[in-house]
């Protein structure tokens, strides 16, 4: 009787086995490595919603998040594998046609308005003439800070010697932008407008201009994805993207929950984020796509910056079909 009873209960746990291996992957979390490019963008917060609020988990997706001082660092970390998933800025697709092993494969936002330039506030700038010659802090070369700059001399024909606004690399970090401001090592900075609100209530410095003033619809803030995972693990990346715009949809819908969560994820105040969430929260995309207005802004700048030697054919550098079922084209 016991041998009947073991070798029944043998086959059982065989069989169950076999069964458990039928299941679908799909059910399993997928783990996942994302950047930050810098902290204080609002333009990011629906990473931390989504991990807050479970909204990943409910996805099947394991997020590990890392925050990055600039933009430089993050996309240096596609290249060396240790991130799978950056949320950085539009510009920074001409890395991709440098050869970075990646591809934007979502738009958060084409207006300009989620940047602004902050005047120190000791000093006697006033509005966006008083730029004419002086020292901007941005984050790093080649980055969304360093075109908004060379976009405002464009603009604004600052052309000669003298004339042209010039740019210091301070890196990402508020402390740094703090401490140059404080010390005069630079006039002003380009910085997120959460940053830039978050100086004025330090009374570091003074908020000037959000960048939609000078610059048109353009691709501002993007979700990268590498091609490693692209290849490797597409349902994850597509989990993770219908987890961020459910995250989107929970912020316009919550507005003391994601100022609850941004700010602790932010280290800023309600106060602070506030502000940018009701500047800024209408001007999110809630599908991802990337439009042609905002493109085509982006591919006339990487000329006219000499960013990239010759015009490029923009769709080559993003592509939709990893976005949510309807979204893509």
């Amino acid at each position: 009787m016991a041998r009947g009873l073991t070798r029944r209960a043998a086959l059982g746990a065989l069989a169950a086995t076999a069964a458990a291996l039928r299941i679908p992957a799909a059910h399993a979390a997928e783990k996942l490595r994302v950047g930050k490019a810098v902290v204080d963008n609002m333009g990011f917060i629906p990473l931390d919603i989504g991990l807050e609020t479970g909204i990943f988990e409910r996805n099947g997706v394991a997020i590990e998040k890392v925050d990055f001082g600039g933009a430089a660092r993050l996309h240096q970390a596609m290249v060396a594998d240790s991130v799978d998933v950056g949320l950085s800025a539009g510009p920074e697709m001409a890395f991709i046609v440098k050869g970075a092993p990646e591809i934007a494969v979502a738009a958060i936002s084409e207006s300009a308005s989620f940047m602004g330039i902050v005047a120190a506030s000791q000093s006697d700038i006033r509005g966006v003439d008083d730029l004419k010659g002086k020292r901007i802090g941005i984050t790093s070369t080649g980055t969304l800070t360093d075109w908004l700059v060379q976009e405002l001399n464009r603009v604004k024909g600052w052309t000669k010697e003298g004339e042209r606004a010039t740019t210091v690399a301070i890196g990402g970090a508020t402390p740094g932008q703090i401490a140059a401001l404080k010390t005069g090592a630079i006039d002003a900075t380009v910085n997120s407008l959460q940053a830039g609100y978050l100086l004025e209530s330090q009374q570091v410095g003074r908020m000037l201009f959000d960048c939609s003033s000078y610059v048109p619809a353009i691709e501002i803030n993007t979700i990268f994805a590498s091609t490693k995972l692209t290849q490797n693990n597409p349902d994850g990346l597509r989990r993770f993207l219908k987890g961020w715009f459910e995250a989107v949809a929970y912020m316009a819908a919550h507005r003391d929950e994601t100022l609850r969560i941004g700010a602790k994820a932010t280290d800023n105040t309600p106060a602070v984020l506030g502000r940018s969430y009701d500047a800024l929260m209408s001007k999110f995309s809630t599908d991802g796509k990337f439009h042609r207005e905002g493109l085509d802004t982006l591919a006339k700048s990487f000329v006219e910056m000499k960013t990239l030697d010759q015009p490029v054919d923009m769709t080559t550098l993003y592509t939709e079909k990893f976005l949510p079922s309807g979204s893509a084209t």
